[in-house]
């Protein structure tokens, strides 16, 4: 997902990645997600932390929205 948050923002689009804290998982987790997160900074795209959600879904191009049980930032092979 990476690749398109970033490809995204160089065509001058806002990306927002609405997402749980690290305070939201427990031990090992939370070392990848600290990375993940700075991934996600370092792209340009708005990182927006709410607790206890479980949501799946994108909002694209402000009209379509995706929703479904993939997880959008993982699960890399899954289609």
């Amino acid at each position: 997902m990476l690749k398109l948050l970033t490809t995204t923002i160089k065509n001058c689009d806002k990306v927002k990645v609405i997402t749980r804290p690290e305070t939201d998982f427990k031990g090992k987790d939370k070392d990848v997600l600290k990375e993940m997160y700075e991934s996600i900074r370092t792209s340009g795209a708005e990182l927006i932390f709410k607790a206890n959600i479980h949501q799946k879904f994108a909002i694209i191009d402000k009209r379509t929205v995706w929703y479904g049980s993939i997880n959008l930032l993982s699960y890399g092979s899954s289609e």
